[in-house]
C-alpha cells in the first residue's frame, strides 16, 4: 500500500506527497487542518488534521491499555523514554506545538536531540532548524548545518533542499554552488518542487554546473506542475522565448496565469500583457488592467507602467471594472513544496 497522500484544494488535486514532505506542508499551513486529504487504504477523503492523527498512530505502538487509562501525551512520553525515536520525535513536536502539553521548546530540542542521535531525519532537520533559530537551545550555525546535513544524509527531502539553500549563499558553510546542485537534484529527484525550481535556477544560470535550456525547461515544468509558483512564472517565460521547448503562447498565457493567480507580481503584469495584446488569449482590456493593477499594488515598475499605457484605451466604465475585480481578487494556494 502506498503511504503517498493525495490532496485536494479549491478542487484541485496536488501531489501525491512523501509523509514527510505533506506533514512539512501542514506544519507551515501550505495544507491547512480542513483542506482534504486521500492515501491508499483510506475509503473517502478526510482533513488533513484526521490522516495526521492516522500517521501518528501508525508511527508509535503504543501498549494495550484499558480505555483513558493514559493520555496521548503519557503514552507517547512512555515510548520516548523507553528509547523509542518515533516516540521521541512525536514528544518533542508535542511540546514544540503545545499539543496536550504546555509549550516547552527547550523540551522539544531535548527530545529532537535525542531521536536525532538515533539517526531519525525529521529530529534531525527539526533540530537543525532550533539550532539556526536559536529556540529552546542557544544559536549554533555550525551545528545546525552538522545537523542538516546528517537529515540530508538520510534522505529528507526538506533538509536536501535547505541544505542546497545554504551552500548557494553561504550560509554556515563555505560557498558551493557545485554541492548545492548535488542537493537540490536529490530532493528534485524526490519531487521536492522548490528544490526543482532551484535546480532549474542552476541550470539557467550556470551555476555549479553547464547552462542547459533543457534542463532548466524540465525542472521548471516539474516544478510548475507541482504548483510551484516561480516556476510556473519562469516556465511560462521559456515558452514565450522558445527556450528549452518550442515556443508557445497558448502553454505561456496558461503558466503566467496560474503563477499570477498565486500573487507573483511578475507574472500578473506579463499575464496582463499578454490579455492586452490578445497573445496566447483572447484581447481582454479589461482582465488586464486587472492583473496590471494588481502587479501594480506590489510595486512592479512594469505593472504600473503598462496599466497607464493602457487606460487612454478603455472607457471609464471598463476601467471601473477593472479595479472592482482587482478589488475582488483573492491569491489561490497551491502546496509548491
Amino acid at each position: 500500500m502506498s503511504n503517498r497522500i493525495h490532496v485536494l484544494i479549491n478542487g484541485e488535486q496536488f501531489g501525491p506527497y512523501p509523509e514527510a514532505e505533506f506533514r512539512e506542508h501542514v506544519a507551515e499551513r501550505k495544507i491547512l487542518k480542513t483542506d482534504l486529504v486521500w492515501r491508499e487504504g483510506i475509503t473517502d477523503w478526510l482533513p488533513s488534521s484526521e490522516m495526521i492523527a492516522i500517521l501518528d498512530a501508525e508511527r508509535v505502538v503504543a501498549p494495550i491499555l484499558p480505555p483513558t487509562s493514559k493520555s496521548v501525551f503519557e503514552v507517547t512520553k512512555a515510548s520516548a523514554e523507553l528509547g523509542e525515536a518515533a516516540a521521541q520525535f512525536k514528544l518533542a513536536t508535542m511540546h514544540d506545538k503545545g499539543e496536550g502539553v504546555p509549550l516547552n521548546h527547550v523540551e522539544a530540542v531535548k527530545w529532537w536531540r535525542k531521536a536525532a542521535e538515533q539517526s531519525h531525519p525529521q529530529a534531525q532537520f527539526r533540530l537543525s532548524l532550533a539550532l539556526e533559530a536559536g529556540q529552546g537551545v542557544m544559536a549554533n550555525e555550525a551545528e545546525s548545518l552538522q545537523w542538516l546535513h546528517a537529515a540530508a544524509e538520510g534522505g529528507l527531502a526538506e533538509a536536501q533542499h535547505q541544505l542546497g539553500r545554504r551552500l548557494v549563499n553561504g550560509q554556515g558553510a563555505p560557498q558551493n554552488d557545485t554541492e548545492a546542485v548535488k542537493w537540490f537534484h536529490k530532493a528534485a529527484e524526490q519531487d521536492h518542487a522548490v528544490a526543482q525550481c532551484s535546480l532549474g535556477f542552476m541550470y539557467d544560470n550556470g551555476r555549479g554546473v553547464k547552462k542547459n535550456d533543457v534542463e532548466v525547461a524540465r525542472w521548471y515544468r516539474k516544478a510548475a506542475e507541482r504548483g510551484d509558483a516561480v516556476a510556473q512564472n519562469n516556465l511560462a517565460m521559456l515558452l514565450v522565448e522558445g527556450r528549452g521547448e518550442p515556443k508557445n503562447e497558448v502553454q505561456s498565457a496558461q503558466w503566467f496565469q496560474k503563477a499570477a493567480e498565486q500573487g507573483v507580481p511578475g507574472a500578473q503584469a506579463n499575464f496582463g500583457l499578454l490579455l492586452a495584446k490578445g497573445h496566447g488569449v483572447p484581447q481582454d482590456y479589461v482582465e488586464a488592467y486587472k492583473w496590471f493593477n494588481l502587479a501594480a499594488a506590489q510595486g512592479h515598475a512594469n505593472g504600473e507602467r503598462n496599466r497607464d499605457l493602457l487606460s487612454p484605451e478603455m472607457t471609464k466604465e471598463q476601467i471601473t471594472e477593472g479595479q472592482m475585480r482587482a478589488t475582488l481578487f483573492a491569491p489561490k494556494r497551491e502546496p509548491g513544496l
